[in-house]
C-alpha cells in the first residue's frame, strides 16, 4: 500500500472514531442494565440504548446539560447517575417530577407515574408524603418489591439523568 492510500486510510480511521465519540458522548449511548429493579419490561444483564439529548444537550465529561429543551415526564425509563454506593448507573421509571407532593394511600406512594407499593420502613418514612422539588425527579423501579429507588435515596436532581432508554428487547418505552 502507497503511503498516499495509508494516509488516507489513516484519515478515515481518525474520522470514524471521532464520530464514534461525539454520537455517543452527545446523542446515544448503551448499557447494561443490572439487577431485578426493571423486570419484567427490561431483564437483567440486558443490553438497552440511551438517547442521550432526549433531554437537552449533555455534557460530554460532566452530568447536566448545557442546554435543556425538556424534562423527564412520568412512565419515561430513564438512566441516572443516582445515589447508589459506587456511584454506578440505575434504569429506573420516572414516578413523579417536581414540583410535586405525592403521597402514601393504603400503603402505597401515590403520583402521576401511578402507585407503587412500599415497604415496612418506607410506610414509616413516607408516611406523610413527600415534596418533589423543581429540578428533580422520583424514579421507581418496576419491580416494586426488588428495587433500591427514590423510595429509598429520595429525589434525583434531573442533572443526574443521563438520558432515556429508547431501545430495550422486550419494548419498553
Amino acid at each position: 500500500m502507497s503511503a498516499k492510500k495509508r494516509l488516507r486510510a489513516g484519515r478515515i480511521i481518525v474520522v470514524a472514531a471521532a464520530a464514534a465519540l461525539v454520537l455517543r458522548s452527545f446523542v446515544v449511548d448503551a448499557h447494561i442494565v443490572r439487577g431485578r429493579s426493571m423486570e419484567p419490561a427490561i431483564s437483567p444483564d440486558s443490553l438497552v440504548l440511551v438517547l442521550r439529548c432526549a433531554y437537552g444537550l449533555p455534557r460530554a465529561l460532566l452530568p447536566g446539560y448545557l442546554v435543556a429543551w425538556s424534562e423527564p415526564r412520568p412512565g419515561d425509563v430513564v438512566v441516572s447517575d443516582a445515589a447508589l454506593a459506587g456511584g454506578s448507573r440505575t434504569v429506573k421509571r420516572v414516578f413523579e417530577t417536581g414540583p410535586a407532593f405525592v403521597r402514601v394511600e393504603n400503603g402505597e406512594l401515590v403520583g402521576r407515574g401511578g402507585r407503587a407499593v412500599l415497604s415496612d420502613a418506607q410506610k414509616v418514612r413516607l408516611a406523610h408524603g413527600l415534596y418533589i422539588p423543581a429540578g428533580h425527579v422520583y424514579l421507581v423501579g418496576d419491580n416494586r418489591m426488588e428495587s433500591w429507588d427514590s423510595r429509598d435515596y429520595g429525589p434525583v436532581p434531573i442533572e443526574k439523568v443521563r438520558g432515556r432508554v429508547v431501545l430495550c428487547p422486550l419494548g419498553c418505552p
